[in-house]
Protein backbone atom coordinates (compact mmCIF):
# COMPACT_ATOMS: atom_id res chain seq x y z
CA UNK A 1 0.00 0.00 0.00
CA UNK A 2 1.22 3.53 -0.77
CA UNK A 3 2.99 5.27 2.10
CA UNK A 4 1.12 8.33 3.34
CA UNK A 5 2.79 11.65 4.10
CA UNK A 6 2.23 13.41 7.41
CA UNK A 7 3.77 16.67 8.63
CA UNK A 8 3.97 17.36 12.35
CA UNK A 9 4.81 20.88 13.49
CA UNK A 10 5.22 20.90 17.23
CA UNK A 11 7.16 20.32 20.40
CA UNK A 12 10.02 18.09 21.47
CA UNK A 13 10.73 17.54 25.17
CA UNK A 14 12.69 15.41 27.53
CA UNK A 15 10.30 13.95 30.11
CA UNK A 16 11.57 13.71 33.69
CA UNK A 17 9.20 11.24 35.31
CA UNK A 18 8.85 10.87 39.08
CA UNK A 19 6.79 7.95 40.35
CA UNK A 20 4.83 9.00 43.45
CA UNK A 21 2.15 7.45 45.71
CA UNK A 22 -0.27 10.18 44.64
CA UNK A 23 -0.20 13.51 42.81
CA UNK A 24 1.26 16.10 45.18
CA UNK A 25 -1.19 18.51 46.80
CA UNK A 26 -0.63 22.22 47.45
CA UNK A 27 1.92 22.68 50.24
CA UNK A 28 2.73 18.97 50.37
CA UNK A 29 6.15 17.32 50.07
CA UNK A 30 6.34 13.65 49.19
CA UNK A 31 9.10 11.22 48.25
CA UNK A 32 9.38 9.81 44.75
CA UNK A 33 9.90 6.06 44.65
CA UNK A 34 11.57 6.07 41.20
CA UNK A 35 12.86 8.53 38.62
CA UNK A 36 13.26 8.00 34.86
CA UNK A 37 14.06 10.05 31.76
CA UNK A 38 11.97 9.57 28.62
CA UNK A 39 11.54 11.28 25.28
CA UNK A 40 8.41 13.43 24.98
CA UNK A 41 6.74 16.58 23.71
CA UNK A 42 3.24 16.38 22.28
CA UNK A 43 4.44 16.92 18.73
CA UNK A 44 7.22 14.36 18.95
CA UNK A 45 4.91 11.83 20.63
CA UNK A 46 2.41 12.14 17.78
CA UNK A 47 5.13 11.98 15.15
CA UNK A 48 6.83 8.82 16.43
CA UNK A 49 3.45 7.11 16.71
CA UNK A 50 2.65 7.90 13.09
CA UNK A 51 6.16 6.93 11.99
CA UNK A 52 6.01 3.57 13.70
CA UNK A 53 2.60 2.88 12.16
CA UNK A 54 4.03 3.21 8.66
CA UNK A 55 3.53 6.84 7.64
CA UNK A 56 6.21 9.00 6.04
CA UNK A 57 6.58 11.69 8.72
CA UNK A 58 8.33 15.06 8.40
CA UNK A 59 8.82 16.99 11.66
CA UNK A 60 9.21 20.74 12.02
CA UNK A 61 10.35 21.98 15.41
CA UNK A 62 13.32 22.88 17.58
CA UNK A 63 15.54 21.27 20.19
CA UNK A 64 18.34 22.74 22.24
CA UNK A 65 21.98 22.73 21.19
CA UNK A 66 22.62 20.20 23.93
CA UNK A 67 22.89 16.47 24.57
CA UNK A 68 19.16 16.15 25.25
CA UNK A 69 18.45 17.62 21.81
CA UNK A 70 20.85 15.25 20.05
CA UNK A 71 19.36 12.23 21.79
CA UNK A 72 15.78 13.33 21.10
CA UNK A 73 16.46 13.69 17.36
CA UNK A 74 18.22 10.32 17.22
CA UNK A 75 15.25 8.66 18.90
CA UNK A 76 12.81 10.24 16.44
CA UNK A 77 14.91 9.09 13.48
CA UNK A 78 15.04 5.56 14.88
CA UNK A 79 11.25 5.54 15.01
CA UNK A 80 10.72 6.63 11.43
CA UNK A 81 10.59 10.44 11.62
CA UNK A 82 12.50 12.75 9.29
CA UNK A 83 14.30 15.43 11.31
CA UNK A 84 15.93 17.67 8.69
CA UNK A 85 13.56 20.54 9.58
CA UNK A 86 14.39 20.44 13.29
CA UNK A 87 16.58 23.37 14.30
CA UNK A 88 19.01 23.39 17.24
CA UNK A 89 19.02 26.47 19.45
CA UNK A 90 18.54 27.36 23.09
CA UNK A 91 17.81 24.60 25.61
CA UNK A 92 15.76 21.49 24.91
CA UNK A 93 12.26 21.64 26.39
CA UNK A 94 11.49 19.57 29.46
CA UNK A 95 8.41 18.17 31.14
CA UNK A 96 8.41 17.33 34.85
CA UNK A 97 5.87 14.56 35.30
CA UNK A 98 4.41 13.07 38.47
CA UNK A 99 3.10 9.55 37.87
CA UNK A 100 0.88 8.11 40.60
CA UNK A 101 0.47 4.50 41.66
CA UNK A 102 -2.84 4.33 39.76
CA UNK A 103 -1.33 5.64 36.50
CA UNK A 104 -2.61 9.23 36.67
CA UNK A 105 -0.22 12.06 35.88
CA UNK A 106 0.46 15.74 36.50
CA UNK A 107 2.80 17.70 34.20
CA UNK A 108 4.83 20.93 34.46
CA UNK A 109 6.28 22.14 31.15
CA UNK A 110 9.47 24.12 30.52
CA UNK A 111 9.15 25.03 26.81
CA UNK A 112 12.78 25.88 26.11
CA UNK A 113 13.61 25.62 22.40
CA UNK A 114 9.97 24.85 21.54
CA UNK A 115 9.13 28.52 22.04
CA UNK A 116 11.85 29.46 19.54
CA UNK A 117 9.99 27.91 16.59
CA UNK A 118 9.06 30.77 14.23
CA UNK A 119 6.74 31.24 11.24
CA UNK A 120 9.88 31.74 9.16
CA UNK A 121 11.14 28.29 10.14
CA UNK A 122 7.78 26.78 9.14
CA UNK A 123 7.92 28.65 5.82
CA UNK A 124 11.28 27.06 5.03
CA UNK A 125 9.51 23.68 4.77
CA UNK A 126 6.85 24.96 2.36
CA UNK A 127 7.68 22.31 -0.25
CA UNK A 128 6.79 19.50 2.17
CA UNK A 129 3.22 20.76 2.42
CA UNK A 130 2.75 20.34 -1.32
CA UNK A 131 3.07 16.54 -1.08
CA UNK A 132 1.49 15.83 2.30
CA UNK A 133 -1.84 14.27 3.24
CA UNK A 134 -2.27 15.49 6.83
CA UNK A 135 -0.78 18.14 9.12
CA UNK A 136 -0.76 17.41 12.86
CA UNK A 137 -0.66 20.43 15.18
CA UNK A 138 -0.69 21.07 18.93
CA UNK A 139 -0.19 24.21 21.03
CA UNK A 140 3.24 23.71 22.65
CA UNK A 141 4.95 26.00 20.13
CA UNK A 142 4.13 29.70 19.53
CA UNK A 143 0.66 30.22 18.08
CA UNK A 144 2.15 32.26 15.23
CA UNK A 145 4.09 29.19 14.07
CA UNK A 146 0.97 27.02 14.39
CA UNK A 147 -0.99 29.52 12.27
CA UNK A 148 1.71 29.60 9.58
CA UNK A 149 1.72 25.79 9.35
CA UNK A 150 -2.08 25.76 9.07
CA UNK A 151 -1.93 28.47 6.41
CA UNK A 152 0.48 26.45 4.26
CA UNK A 153 -1.49 23.23 4.74
CA UNK A 154 -4.81 24.88 3.92
CA UNK A 155 -3.39 26.47 0.77
CA UNK A 156 -2.27 23.03 -0.42
CA UNK A 157 -5.47 21.15 0.45
CA UNK A 158 -3.82 19.27 3.32
CA UNK A 159 -6.18 18.00 6.03
CA UNK A 160 -5.40 19.62 9.41
CA UNK A 161 -5.76 17.85 12.77
CA UNK A 162 -5.40 20.26 15.70
CA UNK A 163 -4.94 18.86 19.19
CA UNK A 164 -5.69 21.98 21.30
CA UNK A 165 -3.29 21.21 24.12
CA UNK A 166 -2.30 22.87 26.31
CA UNK A 167 -5.68 24.62 26.08
CA UNK A 168 -5.64 28.33 25.21
CA UNK A 169 -7.64 30.80 23.18
CA UNK A 170 -7.50 29.86 19.51
CA UNK A 171 -8.09 32.47 16.77
CA UNK A 172 -11.20 31.84 14.69
CA UNK A 173 -9.01 32.30 11.61
CA UNK A 174 -7.13 29.14 12.64
CA UNK A 175 -10.21 27.13 13.59
CA UNK A 176 -11.73 27.82 10.17
CA UNK A 177 -8.88 25.84 8.59
CA UNK A 178 -9.12 22.84 10.94
CA UNK A 179 -10.45 19.56 9.59
CA UNK A 180 -10.57 17.76 12.94
CA UNK A 181 -10.24 19.24 16.44
CA UNK A 182 -9.24 16.69 19.10
CA UNK A 183 -9.66 18.10 22.63
CA UNK A 184 -10.03 16.11 25.80
CA UNK A 185 -12.87 16.91 28.21
CA UNK A 186 -10.93 19.61 30.07
CA UNK A 187 -9.74 21.31 26.90
CA UNK A 188 -13.23 21.29 25.40
CA UNK A 189 -14.62 22.97 28.50
CA UNK A 190 -11.88 25.62 28.48
CA UNK A 191 -12.57 26.33 24.80
CA UNK A 192 -16.36 26.55 25.11
CA UNK A 193 -17.22 27.20 28.77
CA UNK A 194 -19.39 24.08 28.78
CA UNK A 195 -18.63 21.13 31.05
CA UNK A 196 -18.32 17.90 29.08
CA UNK A 197 -20.20 15.90 31.72
CA UNK A 198 -23.14 14.67 29.63
CA UNK A 199 -23.97 13.80 26.05
CA UNK A 200 -26.17 16.89 25.81
CA UNK A 201 -23.34 19.13 26.93
CA UNK A 202 -20.90 17.40 24.59
CA UNK A 203 -23.31 18.11 21.75
CA UNK A 204 -23.60 21.77 22.75
CA UNK A 205 -19.85 22.27 23.16
CA UNK A 206 -18.97 20.55 19.90
CA UNK A 207 -21.64 22.58 18.09
CA UNK A 208 -19.87 25.75 19.20
CA UNK A 209 -16.63 24.57 17.62
CA UNK A 210 -18.39 23.48 14.42
CA UNK A 211 -19.98 26.92 14.20
CA UNK A 212 -16.48 28.42 14.28
CA UNK A 213 -15.59 26.49 11.13
CA UNK A 214 -14.11 23.22 12.41
CA UNK A 215 -15.27 20.33 10.19
CA UNK A 216 -15.29 17.67 12.91
CA UNK A 217 -14.65 17.40 16.64
CA UNK A 218 -13.33 14.25 18.33
CA UNK A 219 -13.35 14.49 22.12
CA UNK A 220 -11.13 11.97 23.89
CA UNK A 221 -12.75 10.72 27.10
CA UNK A 222 -10.08 8.42 28.52
CA UNK A 223 -11.46 5.03 29.54
CA UNK A 224 -14.93 6.16 28.38
CA UNK A 225 -13.77 6.24 24.77
CA UNK A 226 -14.41 9.18 22.47
CA UNK A 227 -17.29 11.37 21.34
CA UNK A 228 -17.33 12.69 17.78
CA UNK A 229 -19.44 15.23 15.97
CA UNK A 230 -19.66 16.53 12.42
CA UNK A 231 -22.34 18.56 10.68
CA UNK A 232 -24.01 15.26 9.73
CA UNK A 233 -23.61 12.88 12.66
CA UNK A 234 -22.41 12.39 16.21
CA UNK A 235 -21.91 9.57 18.65
CA UNK A 236 -19.64 7.64 20.99
CA UNK A 237 -16.87 5.20 20.14
CA UNK A 238 -16.04 2.72 22.91
CA UNK A 239 -12.49 2.67 24.25
CA UNK A 240 -10.23 -0.35 23.97
CA UNK A 241 -9.77 -1.69 27.50
CA UNK A 242 -6.25 -1.70 28.94
CA UNK A 243 -4.50 -1.78 32.31
CA UNK A 244 -2.78 1.61 32.30
CA UNK A 245 0.63 2.04 33.88
CA UNK A 246 1.40 5.48 32.33
CA UNK A 247 -1.22 7.67 30.62
CA UNK A 248 1.24 10.43 29.66
CA UNK A 249 1.22 9.75 25.91
CA UNK A 250 -2.32 8.43 25.51
CA UNK A 251 -3.82 11.44 23.75
CA UNK A 252 -0.76 11.97 21.58
CA UNK A 253 -0.64 8.37 20.37
CA UNK A 254 -4.38 8.62 19.67
CA UNK A 255 -3.79 11.66 17.46
CA UNK A 256 -0.87 10.09 15.63
CA UNK A 257 -2.81 6.91 14.92
CA UNK A 258 -5.93 8.87 13.93
CA UNK A 259 -3.89 10.72 11.31
CA UNK A 260 -2.50 7.49 9.90
CA UNK A 261 -5.94 5.87 9.63
CA UNK A 262 -7.47 8.93 7.96
CA UNK A 263 -4.58 9.05 5.50
CA UNK A 264 -5.58 5.59 4.40
CA UNK A 265 -9.16 6.64 3.80
CA UNK A 266 -10.80 5.19 6.92
CA UNK A 267 -14.18 6.55 7.91
CA UNK A 268 -13.94 8.80 10.98
CA UNK A 269 -15.51 6.21 13.32
CA UNK A 270 -13.17 3.48 12.06
CA UNK A 271 -10.19 5.80 12.45
CA UNK A 272 -11.22 6.56 16.04
CA UNK A 273 -11.53 2.84 16.80
CA UNK A 274 -8.05 2.20 15.39
CA UNK A 275 -6.57 5.16 17.28
CA UNK A 276 -8.14 3.91 20.51
CA UNK A 277 -6.49 0.51 20.07
CA UNK A 278 -3.08 2.11 19.57
CA UNK A 279 -3.55 4.41 22.58
CA UNK A 280 -4.67 1.45 24.69
CA UNK A 281 -1.37 -0.27 23.97
CA UNK A 282 0.73 2.83 24.65
CA UNK A 283 -0.68 3.33 28.17
CA UNK A 284 0.46 -0.17 29.12
CA UNK A 285 4.08 0.91 28.60
CA UNK A 286 6.20 3.46 30.47
CA UNK A 287 7.01 6.71 28.68
CA UNK A 288 5.15 8.61 25.99
CA UNK A 289 7.06 7.08 23.05
CA UNK A 290 7.22 3.31 23.55
CA UNK A 291 8.06 0.93 20.73
CA UNK A 292 4.79 -0.02 19.02
CA UNK A 293 4.53 -3.62 17.74
CA UNK A 294 4.46 -4.09 13.96
CA UNK A 295 1.00 -5.65 14.20
CA UNK A 296 -0.48 -2.16 14.64
CA UNK A 297 1.10 -0.83 11.42
CA UNK A 298 -0.83 0.15 8.32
Amino acid sequence: METKNIIVAGSINIDLVYEVPHIVKEGETIHSTKHDLYFGGKGANQAVTAGQLGADVQFIGSVGADDHGIRAKENMERKGVKTEAISSKGVTGQAIIQLSDVGENSIVLFPGANFLVTPEQIQESEAAFETSDILLLQLEIPIEAVEKAAELAYANGVKIILNPAPARDIPDSLLQKVSILTPNETELELLTGISADSEDNLQKACSIMLAKGVQAVVVTLGSKGAFYMTSEESGFVTAEMAKAVDTTGAGDSFNGALAVALCHGDLLTDAITYASKVAAFVVTEMGAQPDIPAEFGR
